[in-house]
């Protein structure tokens, strides 16, 4: 008698030695796996201490995500890039940051509402000497990057 039935080849008590792995397919209809936009700024917000140093990069962090609005093969359209600068400026009220660092992203929740990527790439510029002190080397490499992004 056979464990699989009559035609089955494993013996009765055989134990398996190897179990392959049964993954499902991916359907066609499935979203793509969702990248951050900026981890190692991601990260270097979660590091910081508490207070202005730790709202200063999530702020920056903002503005990079609203960056990349204007980005892509299908940048978002203005409505939407308009209604998600109305919401950060709501959300910039409650951090608490030097007046310097406020007017930095100020202009570049401003600038993302906007058409123009060479003056969303000077605001984040901006943003980016402000907040200076906090970067650290990856933060900053993201920011050039995003910053070389809209120049393009």
């Amino acid at each position: 008698m056979h464990a699989g039935g009559e035609d089955s080849p494993l013996p009765v008590g055989s134990v398996l030695r190897h179990v392959w792995p049964v993954t499902a397919p991916t359907p066609p209809y499935a979203p793509e796996r969702a990248t951050p936009v900026a981890p190692a700024l991601a990260a270097a917000a979660a590091r910081a201490a508490l207070g202005g140093p730790r709202e200063a990069l999530l702020g920056t962090l903002m503005c990079v995500r609203l960056a990349q609005g204007l980005l892509g093969v299908h940048p978002l359209p203005s409505t939407v890039r308009s209604t998600r600068a109305g919401g950060a400026r709501n959300w910039l009220t409650a951090l608490a940051v030097p007046s310097r660092t406020r007017t930095a992203f100020q202009k570049a929740i401003a600038a993302s509402a906007g058409e123009d990527r060479a003056v969303m790439a000077d605001a984040l510029e901006g943003v980016t000497e402000v907040t200076a002190p906090h970067l650290d080397r990856g933060a900053r490499s993201e920011l050039t990057q995003a910053i070389a992004a809209l120049r393009r």
